[in-house]
């Protein structure tokens, strides 16, 4: 019986490692050593005509001897079905099925097994036939190394003409040619490649019988699954045990596609399996369906193969292959190859950058035949000489290689400045194949030359100290602007620690927590007070960074200005911002901030206090009658009967001219507070001596309770007065607490809220801008937005009403969604309108900077809805956020200046210790009250002031703003201090869009 199989596809295209080349012009050789390793008796490979099936012996091994002469019947011999049918195989008892075939009976053949053999297209040419003098066995192992050895022959036979066979010789190399010496060593190779991999298992076979239900495994399959005994997997459920769950799925496929082939076909199947001992092994099998006489498939037989150091192979060597292409494609490092006659024929992406080119620059020369060195004009001329010298010395097998630093020309002209290497690459008999250049670019270290030449001019000439410190802090060079701040010379300090500094203003504290800073962020930014070797203790404005190697702290340097006028400056702002000029208390300002601070301490340790609101009861009258020197008399002893009265933990402030107030902390209760209130009440009891006269003064007391009353500053401070207001209305002289059901206001002031969330709602707000001029050009550069409500009863009603009531209300953050989209909508139509450098300022409240997300991005996707370029607008925030300010506002302000915002400081000067944040928070404007602006340039005291912030803002990078400018007088004196922008109504009122943009269009400079 023959089983057959269909041909083409066979698949015998395995490979076990990697074995050794075979040689076709040594076939004979090759037969040879097949036949011992298998024990064949008779092998021969023929070629077929496939038109009169004649038979051409190309290598033949007759009982041992070669015998290429051999003729055959082709058609009476088992080769036939083989060639026919593409697989023939006769286990027992070949010459009594041919007894016609003499040359069978004198052989003795007992087996036979042939392969049919195929060129590249497919065609069938020949075949490989081997007659054996025994049985063979169930497994199948001769079967399936000649189907392996057969598609090695295939393909080391496709290259040639196969009926005359001529001899291959290796273009690559036409010096060399293969010896009969070599190709002995060559094929005991591949004999030595074959028996090692049957003994170690790498090559295994199997036969299941489909009808039977039965499974038969070779004995090297052992190996392979790591078993003694191969017989206990005698199921193919028990072969499919082992195999991973994750490849049953597609293994199980494998199996039905090749038990229900229509025709002979291989199937491959690679798999996971799970060995009998638990490790795990990549599998490679190729299924063969055999068919019966009846055509019907009754037998997979199957070539298996551990593939698993082969795959990991492949694995390491296509991470090799990664990481070369890598390091090719990211090297700072230009690569060029050149011909034996220096043409170009390689370059990697860096050379062409290095010169200026692009790739496909590259090319399209090859294409054009100009891709050399001097079609590129890369030499300089006086260069040629000294490339020429070196490459003769390589020539003549002086050097193999050299280097040096080369001078090229880029594509634009400029010089590129290189370290060049070039290296031969020779062959085995010491011919120059090719050059490799490795070319390093030096054009920015010939630069940096030049920057640190310049550098080292700045550190001499700096008008700002200097002085750089090792590890251990000691001073190893200042610059000579350090000698002229601190008055120590560079003998006097090199050597010494930087603690002959200290003043002794900051302790030991302030120091260490800088350097933790500058460990761990690498720079630190602050004011430090030291003192001067006069003794003289000045501020230092100081910027300390780190230079670290290894990760470890190697130098820090300090950078320094002297910025004690400054300082002095800073703190007259914040005197006269927060401090009542006459009684040296806090003034209103001051007392809001002291209020946000205790509401934020109140609400996150839930704690309570009160408001307690003093309005002197008729005071006009003391300066009606007698002088306002009497009427300051008058408050500063009412202040300071009230700080004798009050505790340590109170906090009076000055609100007003006759208005006083206190944050009383430890209140549980308002009849507690109230009973407080009467004691300070108690005060104006005794008669005050004024001028000549003894008089008497009263005052009208309001009480208020955080939380019951309001929890935010201004509902408490309403609330507060409100109360006074009942004091005084039920005949003065009284203390009144707090009650929602005091008076109208409180019900005017809920049903304000409730109208003003419809208006908001309905879009009944109008969105008007005034101008920001530009002082030197007088160009309107900028617009604030500025929201207004008419009101269809009450009429107008001002911002300072509503604003307070929106954020009391929870409609400060829709209010400010609708004014900043309106503001965009418009700013559009102005861009679009011819105008597009005008930029737009929208205020931004603190409790809006709460309640947006850290990122910005409700505002910043606003901003982009209107296709609006994000540095066209500007957030405006209240100098009274910077009390605020902490690690999540700066995350909000930084979100917004990394896309492009800019940031203003509104209402600069009014607030509580505006320079000592303003260091800190990275704005771009400072908006001046108009409460500096409204003496200049009359009075020199606050011009001197003004003068002093438009310098200290400037110092610190930023833009200067002043608001409320309504006299030419002061628009020409901000004009000599360069102050950048004035707003105001001298210049422009708020006006809506359609009157904005007539304004613009008929004022192309304001002045």
């Amino acid at each position: 019986m023959i089983d057959t199989l269909t041909p083409s596809d066979i698949n015998s295209d395995i490979k076990i490692d990697t074995p050794p080349s075979l040689d076709v012009n040594n076939l004979d050789l090759f037969l040879t050593n097949l036949a011992t390793l298998l024990r064949i008796d008779t092998l021969y490979v023929a070629t077929v005509c496939p038109q009169s099936f004649e038979l051409t012996i190309l290598s033949c091994l007759q009982q041992g001897e070669l015998d290429n002469e051999l003729a055959l019947d082709f058609k009476s011999m088992p080769c036939f079905a083989t060639y026919q049918r593409g697989y023939a195989e006769y286990a027992q008892g070949l010459y009594s099925r041919f007894p016609e075939q003499e040359l069978l009976q004198e052989w003795q053949t007992e087996a036979y097994l042939g392969i049919r053999l195929h060129d590249a297209s497919g065609l069938p040419i020949g075949v490989l036939s081997a007659f054996f003098p025994r049985q063979l066995s169930k497994h199948k192992l001769e079967l399936n190394l000649i189907r392996l050895v057969s598609g090695f022959l295939e393909r080391e036979l496709q290259p040639i003409q196969i009926k005359t066979l001529p001899v291959i010789i290796d273009t690559a190399s036409t010096d060399t040619i293969c010896t009969d010496n070599h190709a002995n060593a060559e094929l005991s190779a591949y004999t030595l490649w074959l028996k090692d991999n049957i003994a170690k298992g790498r090559l295994s076979s199997w036969s299941y019988y489909l009808r039977q239900d039965k499974l038969e495994c070779s004995d090297s399959a052992a190996s392979i699954i790591e078993t003694n005994d191969v017989k206990k997997i005698d199921k193919l459920e028990a072969l499919l045990a082992l195999v991973h769950d994750t490849d049953k799925k597609s293994v199980l496929r494998d199996f039905h596609h090749a038990m229900g082939a229509k025709s002979a076909t291989s199937i491959r199947s690679i798999f996971n399996i799970t060995t009998l001992l638990g490790n795990s092994k990549r599998i490679q099998s190729d299924i063969y369906p055999i068919v019966d006489e009846l055509g019907q498939i009754h037998r997979l037989d199957c070539i298996s193969k551990d593939i698993t150091a082969e795959e990991l192979t492949k694995k390491r060597a296509s991470a090799q292959e990664r990481i070369l292409e890598t390091i090719l494609a990211t090297t700072s490092v230009g690569l060029v190859k050149l011909n034996t006659n220096r043409e170009i024929e390689w370059v990697n992406k860096q050379a062409c950058k290095m010169f200026g080119y692009e790739l496909e620059d590259f090319h399209q020369l090859r294409e054009k035949g100009k891709l050399n060195t001097s079609s590129l004009n890369l030499y300089f001329d006086d260069d040629k000489g000294l490339f020429e010298e070196y490459y003769q010395d390589i020539y003549a097998n002086k050097r193999n290689n050299f280097t040096l630093n080369a001078r090229y020309r880029h594509r634009d002209g400029s010089i590129l400045w290189t370290k060049l290497t070039v290296t031969a690459v020779r062959n085995d008999i010491n011919q120059i194949q090719y050059f490799i250049n490795t070319i390093q670019d030096l054009t920015e270290e010939q630069d940096n030359r030049q920057r640190l030449s310049i550098i080292e001019s700045v550190y001499r000439h700096s008008a700002e100290g200097i002085m750089l410190c090792d590890a251990n802090e000691k001073i190893i060079d200042v610059n000579p602007a350090f000698e002229t701040i601190t008055g120590y010379n560079a003998e006097d300090a090199i050597g010494r620690t930087h603690d002959l500094l200290r003043s002794g203003v900051h302790d030991e504290q302030f120091y260490n927590d800088i350097t933790a800073v500058l460990l761990k962020h690498n720079e630190w930014k602050g004011v430090i007070w030291s003192r001067n070797r006069e003794g003289d203790i000045f501020a230092q404005q100081v910027t300390l960074s780190s230079i670290k190697e290894g990760g470890k702290l190697k130098y820090f340097f300090a950078v320094f200005t002297d910025v004690t006028k400054e300082k002095k400056t800073e703190q007259q702002i914040i005197t006269q911002s927060n401090f009542d000029a006459l009684t040296g208390l806090p003034n209103r300002q001051y007392f809001s901030a002291e209020m946000h601070q205790i509401i934020d301490k109140s609400a996150k340790n839930n704690e309570k206090f009160a408001i307690i609101y003093i309005d002197l009861d008729d005071f006009k009258s003391v300066n009606n009658s007698e002088d306002f020197k009497a009427g300051d008399r008058l408050l500063k002893e009412t202040t300071e009967r009230l700080k004798y009265r009050s505790r340590d933990s109170d906090f009076l402030a000055r609100i007003d001219g006759d208005e006083f107030a206190f944050i009383i902390p430890d209140v549980f209760n308002k009849r507690q507070a109230a009973v407080y209130a009467k004691q300070l009440q108690g005060v104006f009891a005794q008669a005050y001596k004024l001028s000549n006269q003894q008089r008497y003064v009263t005052a009208s007391v309001g009480i208020t309770m955080y939380p019951e009353d309001g929890v935010s500053v201004e509902a408490l401070m309403q609330s507060a007065e409100q109360a006074v207001f009942e004091a005084k209305r039920n005949g003065r002289n009284q203390c009144v607490t707090f009650t929602q059901e005091l008076s109208d206001a409180a019900i005017l002031k809920h049903q304000t809220v409730v109208e003003l969330a419809e208006a908001i709602k309905r879009g009944n707000l109008d969105v008007y801008y005034q101008p920001i001029i530009d002082n030197a050009t007088g160009k309107i550069d900028k617009l604030e937005a500025l929201v207004r409500w008419q009101h269809k009863d009450r009429g107008f009603i001002s911002p300072a009403e509503f604003i307070p009531l929106a954020e009391e209300g929870g409609l400060i953050q829709s209010l400010g969604e609708y004014v900043l989209d309106q503001a965009c909508c418009d700013l559009k139509i102005m861009h679009e309108a011819g105008f597009p450098y005008i930029e737009m300022s929208v205020n931004r409240s603190s409790l809006e900077f709460k309640t947006v997300d850290m990122q910005a991005s409700e505002w910043l996707k606003v901003i982009a809805s209107h296709n609006l370029p994000y540095a066209s607008l500007t957030m405006e925030i209240t100098e009274s956020l910077l009390m605020d300010m902490d690690g999540q506002y700066m995350q909000r302000i930084n979100a917004l200046k990394q896309a492009g915002v800019k940031i203003a400081i509104d209402d600069f000067g009014t607030g509580y210790s505006s320079l000592n944040y303003l260091r800190s928070l990275p704005a771009d404007i400072v908006k001046i009250d108009r409460s500096f602006i409204i003496n200049i340039p009359d009075n020199q005291q606050d011009n001197l002031l003004l003068d002093g912030i438009i310098t200290i803002v400037h110092n610190l990078g930023m833009k200067v703003v002043t608001e409320g400018v309504e006299t030419q007088a002061q628009l020409h004196y901000l004009q000599e201090k360069k102050c950048d922008y004035s707003q105001g109504f001298l210049l422009c009122r708020p006006i809506p869009l359609h009157e904005l943009m007539e304004f613009i269009t008929q004022n192309e400079s304001v002045f």
